[in-house]
């Protein structure tokens, strides 16, 4: 969906900037076949990636960098009873989602209908704010704009199709100061513990933090860097680039997944301490806004 410039106060009011400017602007893509092959590292009963040098994981120090994504606040809990969410959602964004159709046959069992909006929804209702649009109307375009992004990147789920209505809900007061860093977090080790379990299917989550974690920590499946981008920060703290502008610009492999999947889980069993960089937020490697090339 199209970002624009007028939901930036509301934006900035959830904790929200720096990371919608930056999937606003582009995201880069996901290796695939190293994420499965680092997935199959993981250990539920630790929350960590057991490998040859020891154990590591994503923590709060890393979404905070990689993100920019607030870590500090109130924490994420609401009621999530489902119980007349159309009725709030309406009166949050005005409209709601047509409701399922029946089942055509009797005897065929009625699919159990979710608190969502399908993304398909609400690009179509809601991809583009109007000139004339006024102050009510834009915060409202601004909130769906955020639920849009938020759940598909900070809390996608494997399906992919759905926008679900606790996230909007988090929305119903912008200043509530969510910790969305460590909710995002927590969400993402729920993911790796059952995708980690399941024989097959895909895997939810913040895959952004998740890759550029590997790339920073890791060199199996590391993307070669070609360039940075300009980015205007506006002389303000909140629009300065986060850790995952290192990555704007990749040149990326286009070798069969299955092949590399292979090759990248024998590199992460043979990884040495040596290769691992155990901390790559060092002074010496702080990103300096407007560079041109690496």
């Amino acid at each position: 969906m199209r970002y624009d410039e007028r939901y930036t106060p509301y934006v900035r009011e959830t904790g929200l900037l720096p990371f919608i400017q930056l999937v606003s602007r582009s995201t880069p893509p996901n290796n695939a076949a190293a994420l499965i092959a680092l997935i199959d590292h993981w250990r539920p009963e630790t929350h960590t990636f057991h490998l040859r040098t020891g154990e590591m994981t994503v923590t709060l120090q890393d979404m905070a960098m990689i993100t920019g994504l607030p870590i500090d606040g109130n924490p994420l809990c609401m009621n999530t009873d489902s119980d007349g969410w159309r009725t709030q959602m309406h009166a949050l964004i005005g409209m709601v989602p047509p409701e399922p159709r029946e089942p055509e046959a009797k005897d065929k069992k009625k699919e159990r209908v979710t608190a969502s909006a399908p993304f398909t929804w609400i690009q179509s209702n809601f991809d583009t704010c109007t000139e004339d649009a006024n102050e009510d109307m834009v915060k409202t375009y601004a909130r769906v704009y955020m639920w849009y992004v938020i759940s598909r990147t900070m809390f996608a789920d494997v399906t992919g199709r759905n926008a679900p209505w606790i996230w909007l809900k988090a929305l119903t007061v912008f200043d509530s100061k969510w910790s969305w860093g460590s909710a995002t977090l927590a969400y993402l080790y729920r993911q790796l513990d059952e995708a980690c379990c399941r024989p097959s299917g895909g895997i939810g989550g913040c895959m952004l933090a998740l890759s550029i974690w590997s790339w920073e920590r890791l060199p199996v499946g590391r993307p070669k860097i070609v360039k940075y981008e300009d980015w205007d920060d506006k002389h303000d703290p909140l629009w300065r680039p986060t850790w995952a502008y290192k990555w704007d610009v990749l040149n990326e492999a286009m070798d069969d997944p299955s092949v590399m999947y292979k090759l990248y889980k024998s590199e992460l069993d043979a990884i040495t301490p040596e290769q691992v960089e155990w901390e790559p937020y060092g002074k010496e490697r702080v990103l300096v806004a407007r560079q041109s090339s690496v």
